[in-house]
């Protein structure tokens, strides 16, 4: 089953080192564009508005949770 032999590392040849750091390098262009435009949206939402959205957030899948132990039990 081989689960847990240690995978052995591939060399890549220069081309392909090339094209793996393009590839990369555009994943992260995108990662710090929608970082940058969630930032300028949530930029106005107070410490206290984080807050309350926390709790709510965690009240709505703590139900949610308890409904689907609930319905497990029963």
């Amino acid at each position: 089953m081989n689960l847990f032999k240690k995978k052995k590392d591939k060399v890549l040849s220069p081309g392909q080192q090339r094209k793996a750091e393009n590839i990369a390098g555009h994943i992260l262009k995108a990662q710090r564009k929608t970082a940058d435009y969630l930032n300028t949206k949530t930029a106005q939402i107070s410490g206290k508005g984080w807050l309350i959205l926390l709790i709510c957030f965690c009240a709505a899948f703590g139900s949610y949770c308890l409904l689907l132990l609930v319905q497990g039990f029963s």
